[in-house]
């Protein structure tokens, strides 16, 4: 299915272009037709005997608990459960490849192309993390961003187009997503690129950052409404390793982002010149357009 589906084959297609062998993140998180086709019973029960390990991970209990009650269940049902899992730390990415490059993933007679624009990004602990949450916010995070006034109010490309930075326990991608008509992906390219340089060079202005600063501080607070939503940020400080107050102070620390800041962030995390460009689409229309960009080398793969 994901095969068949542009938009997921040109996420899964990205991938392994930002990411060097053998680093995992370079991987479908729900493998390959040929990784899953290998399992047996024994290898599924062989892992998970190894790998459900509890020894540095943590339990979130959020509800309407008594501490005590709450302490004695996880002594009762989880008390024996020892071990430790094999370590897991990949270690920090290379980069697939030095500079720029367009690859497209033929799909004869599409209408529309999928493309995606990425390179490595950041880690979750990086120290300009909320300041690199500004600003991708005004570059491609939300309805009035830049790439979106630009591929979809200025010039009609798309319905929509987003940016993100995947903040993970490694520095994970950075990757700019949309789909345009077939006739104009070359102009939609010329367009994300653009931007990136435009943005990385020359940063934000007062106002946008103001707007993101607010959005980004408004929206905190819709997305604690459940018990689900406060475990998930609870799990986050667990799994980072985050200070125990760092969603206490988060809104603040939102609010205290300066033009400066998002500047700095945005000039160090986008690297148009390193961008591995993805698109999903027909070949003999787009790859001739592509090639007249004269922004990297073009590949066609079949």
């Amino acid at each position: 299915q994901r095969a068949m589906d542009p938009a997921a084959r040109a996420d899964d297609a990205l991938m392994p272009r930002i990411f060097a062998p053998p680093h995992p993140y370079r991987r479908p998180v729900a493998g390959t037709e040929e990784t899953v086709a290998s399992f047996t019973r024994e290898t599924l029960l062989g892992w998970v005997e190894a790998a459900y390990r509890p020894t540095g991970g943590g339990l979130v209990l959020v509800g309407d608990l008594d501490p005590a009650e709450a302490e004695e269940l996880a002594r009762t049902h989880l008390e024996a459960w020892t071990g430790a899992p094999p370590d897991a730390d990949p270690g920090p990415p290379d980069p697939a490849y030095d500079g720029r490059r367009v690859w497209v993933e033929d799909r004869p007679g599409s209408v529309q192309s999928e493309i995606r624009v990425g390179h490595l990004g950041a880690e979750r602990t990086a120290p300009d993390e909320i300041p690199l949450r500004i600003a991708n916010l005004i570059f491609g995070g939300m309805f009035t961003s830049r790439l979106n006034l630009n591929l979809r109010e200025r010039h009609g490309f798309t319905y929509g187009v987003r940016s993100r930075f995947a903040l993970r326990s490694r520095s994970g991608p950075f990757k700019v997503s949309t789909a345009v008509d077939t006739g104009v992906t070359a102009d939609a390219v010329r367009e994300i690129l653009s931007e990136m340089e435009r943005f990385a060079a020359e940063g934000p202005t007062e106002e946008e950052v103001r707007a993101a600063r607010d959005y980004a501080a408004g929206i905190f607070g819709v997305q604690l409404q459940t018990a689900g939503d406060v475990a998930e940020r609870i799990l986050q400080i667990l799994m980072y390793g985050l200070a125990e107050d760092y969603y206490d102070r988060y809104r603040d620390a939102l609010r205290a982002v300066t033009v400066e800041d998002t500047a700095a962030a945005a000039r160090r995390r986008l690297r148009p010149a390193e961008a591995q460009i993805v698109v999903v689409g027909a070949a003999d229309e787009v790859a001739a357009p592509l090639e007249a960009l004269d922004v990297g080398s073009v590949e066609v793969v079949s």
